[in-house]
């Protein structure tokens, strides 16, 4: 069954895979209500409502460009914040220099050493180990965290911290 399907101006995401989402209750979202729409994202992702990151399913990558290219959504560039703040829990091991430039990202979209510092303990018990089952080998993002937290928690998913989550990587959308 197809979970995505693609209308003319609209689309519907059947069986989303976060149950706190929005969606969930209502599943048919109109272009117009779609912010923007992320490629750098993994998988790829959109903003409704400007504060819910919705993610599609990279088997639907192809179909969803086209919609948004047919629907003219704002394409962004976007950082995935929770990438950068994610890093240090990849197997993955980045230079010094590399860090603190990540330290210095972060700060761009308001986050201090202390607030990064406060965010990698809450997650950094959910998290370490995860990087070595990750998608990507060099990416564990948003999708990441929410999927090891539903993984977690399973049917519990807790609603404050989904929220908590999209305030966080939304901190730079504009």
């Amino acid at each position: 069954m197809r979970k995505v399907h693609f209308n003319e101006d609209s689309l519907e995401i059947n069986q989303y895979e976060f149950q706190i989402s929005t969606i969930r209750e209502n599943p048919i979202i109109h272009a117009k209500d779609i912010n923007e729409a992320c490629f750098n994202t993994f998988p790829y992702s959109f903003v409704i409502h400007s504060n819910e990151i919705i993610f599609i399913e990279e088997r639907y990558n192809e179909a969803f460009e086209e919609f948004v290219k047919k629907n003219n959504i704002k394409i962004s560039e976007r950082v995935d914040l929770w990438k950068l703040i994610n890093e240090v829990f990849l197997e993955t091991k980045f230079s010094n220099e590399h860090y603190e430039e990540t330290l210095k990202t972060l700060a761009e979209f308001g986050f201090s050493k202390q607030d990064i510092a406060q965010i990698r303990q809450k997650v950094g018990e959910l998290m370490s180990g995860w990087g070595g089952v990750s998608w990507k080998s060099d990416y564990l993002g948003h999708y990441d965290l929410l999927l090891n937290k539903k993984q977690s928690f399973l049917l519990l998913f807790p609603k404050d911290f989904y929220w908590w989550s999209m305030e966080i990587a939304l901190k730079n959308f504009k």
